[in-house]
């Protein structure tokens, strides 16, 4: 009974959801592109004011790629970079409206063209570009792999209007709303195929001549690969350089950048993957340079990625609950109390193994502190409370061990932690006084095991 009532209340809702997506892409199809922008950058602004997950993952990751900015010029990124994802959104929705005025909208910058940001040899020329396209026309595949800049989901259409192509997406749960936005993808020669089956589809796709786009810039923890973006390891797929090494393929990299009168396509020289190395180092060196020039575009018009994406998850232990489960944190203590947070400081290391670990020690008389046993922390020392309103804050969750003044938990939760645990709230979980710290955590783990090896 109870089944019943929960499959019609799916079905329902589903029902309400489809017919809804349905309506708004019948609605947005009928509006002029200029509106679409207005409307998605005041879309854009309502989410980065009312949905704070997104914000603060912004921030955060913001901090991390530029420390030396300024969080006021950080914020200003985050909020545009939101207002540029929800424009792509009414895009995708307006895409029937948008396919006939593609070569309106999209010109291809070549190294003649000199594109911001990036040197001439590394961009293809005019004469590259055509051969690329003759070698198309010769049935010769070609894998392109960008990122998830202005609208990443034009390159693909406009190529997709003359050469048959193929590409990844993750399918929406709702089924009938996922094909028509799947239909919408593939309004022209395309074909999208669902990640698990991208690799076997694509190898296929590439004998047979087509075009295979892949939008990989994205964090994936199931990679061994990892690319160091902005400075800081990213786990990354390795299926474009994978792809080149099985077919002898090219693969162009494509920075994209929305301006005013549409978009700019940037594409890289042809990049061959090393057949002469074993697979494992010819794909390493190839998703290197691939990566270099997408954090260069990145670099250039960092307002236009989507910086709401937790890009820089590390490998936690999969005993922690994803709510808890914080690739970076923050830990501030007294350096007088060090001796007595020791323990607690050790058993967090091997809680959040994998996790970048930050330890800021507060030693306001400026005293000799003696080097600890905590090789898992990178350990910043400071004087003044005023230090940490300038440390960017990289870290969604801080624990606060120093008692530190109210002012401060407001700060950081403003500029992007998602969680501030204080000692007290820490002290008044714990099942008795005398109980490791670390207990107090044990709603963290999916289960009790996690944290037996604390008692």
């Amino acid at each position: 009974m109870f089944n019943t009532l929960r499959r019609a209340k799916k079905s329902f809702v589903d029902c309400c959801v489809y017919y809804l997506g349905i309506t708004l892409i019948g609605i947005f199809k009928r509006i002029p592109h200029s509106w679409l922008h207005r409307l998605g950058k005041a879309l854009g602004t309502l989410v980065f004011y009312t949905i704070s997950d997104y914000k603060k993952t912004a921030l955060t990751n913001l901090a991390l790629a530029f420390p030396d900015k300024s969080f006021k010029e950080r914020q200003s990124i985050a909020k545009h970079s939101i207002q540029h994802v929800m424009i792509t959104v009414l895009e995708l929705l307006a895409v029937e409206g948008l396919i006939g005025h593609l070569n309106d909208l999209i010109s291809i910058a070549t190294a003649e063209a000199r594109p911001r940001g990036f040197s001439s040899d590394e961009v293809l020329t005019q004469k590259e570009l055509q051969d690329t396209f003759s070698k198309l026309n010769e049935n010769k595949g070609v894998i392109l792999f960008c990122g998830h800049q202005a609208n990443w989901e034009l390159p693909f259409l406009y190529i997709t209007r003359d050469y048959p192509g193929l590409a990844f997406a993750k399918p929406i749960k709702n089924a009938r709303l996922n094909k028509k936005i799947f239909s919408l993808r593939e309004i022209f020669k395309g074909k999208i195929v669902a990640p698990k089956q991208g690799i076997n589809s694509a190898l296929h796709a590439l004998q047979q001549g087509h075009v295979i786009g892949i939008v990989g810039d994205q964090a994936l923890l199931i990679s061994s690969y990892t690319y160091p973006l902005f400075g800081h390891e990213a786990f990354t797929t390795t299926s474009p350089a994978l792809l080149a090494y099985k077919t002898g393929k090219p693969v162009i990299a494509v920075s994209i950048c929305r301006n005013t009168n549409g978009y700019t396509i940037v594409p890289s020289k042809k990049l061959y993957a090393d057949k002469s190395l074993p697979i494992k180092d010819a794909t390493t060196s190839l998703m290197n340079k691939l990566m270099g020039f997408l954090e260069k575009g990145i670099a250039h018009q960092p307002q236009q990625w989507m910086w709401m994406h937790k890009r820089w998850k590390r490998k936690l232990s999969p005993g922690l609950k994803k709510k808890y489960a914080y690739s970076h944190i923050l830990v501030i203590v007294n350096s007088r109390d060090l001796e007595y947070f020791e323990q607690f400081l050790s058993d967090l290391a091997r809680l959040y193994s994998g996790a970048a670990l930050t330890l800021a020690l507060y030693n306001p008389t400026k005293e000799k502190i003696f080097a600890t046993n905590l090789p898992q922390y990178t350990i910043q020392e400071f004087s003044y409370l005023e230090t940490l309103y300038t440390l960017p804050n990289s870290f969604p969750a801080v624990f606060d061990l120093a008692e530190l003044p109210v002012c401060l938990h407001k700060h950081f939760k403003k500029t992007g932690s998602v969680v501030l645990y204080t000692r007290k709230a820490l002290e008044k979980n714990l099942s008795q006084p005398t109980a490791p710290l670390i207990t107090a955590l044990k709603k963290f783990s999916k289960n009790a095991e996690l944290l037996k090896k604390f008692f």
